[in-house]
């Protein structure tokens, strides 16, 4: 069958569909769900890791990970989001962070100096608030898939966005006022 066609029958499936599929060999299924998910794992990965390079590191260990166990009946997206997160986490804690580090950012017409005041808040962040900021204000999850994709109970993803924001907003503070 012509791969064209073969892709567009099969990208109507529903991911565990695409999952299942994948697991029983079929290739294009897999490519697919990547397809669908590698922008999404990226800004999850980069919030965390603030570095393209290990960000691409993360998605692509995640994929094998995934690759290699697929077929076990989880919900794909709550699945990957988990093994992206622990993959950046992993490389996070394998390199070391220095707060001179270059930030590539993947724009054209943003106010820079902004955005890198804002990548510098958030790389000022504990990991466990950075994590949980990057889910919800990035991929704009909901509170319950949050707490499932991190093995926490609702309640403690609402704490620690609260915190999480409440720390954000001091360093935003003493940046601006270190601004004027």
């Amino acid at each position: 069958m012509d791969s064209a066609l073969c892709m567009h029958r099969l990208d109507g499936r529903s991911d565990e569909d695409l999952a299942a599929l994948a697991a029983h060999g079929e290739a294009q299924s897999f490519a697919i769900l990547a397809e669908r998910y590698r922008v999404k794992a990226m800004r999850v990965a980069y919030g965390i890791v603030h570095n393209r390079a290990d960000a691409e590191d993360a998605v692509q260990n995640a994929f094998i990970r995934i690759y290699r166990n697929l077929g076990k009946g989880r919900q794909f997206s709550s699945w990957l989001y988990k093994i992206v997160i622990n993959e950046s986490v992993r490389l996070l804690r394998g390199r070391r962070e220095t707060s001179d580090e270059i930030v590539e950012i993947p724009t054209e017409d943003a106010d820079i100096e902004r955005i890198m005041l804002v990548r510098k808040c958030l790389a000022s962040l504990p990991k466990n608030y950075r994590t949980v900021l990057a889910l919800r204000g990035i991929e704009e999850l909901a509170y319950e898939e949050i707490a499932e994709i991190l093995g926490v109970p609702v309640g403690t993803v609402r704490s620690r966005l609260h915190e999480g924001r409440r720390l954000f907003a001091k360093c935003w503070k003493e940046l601006m006022s270190d601004e004027e």
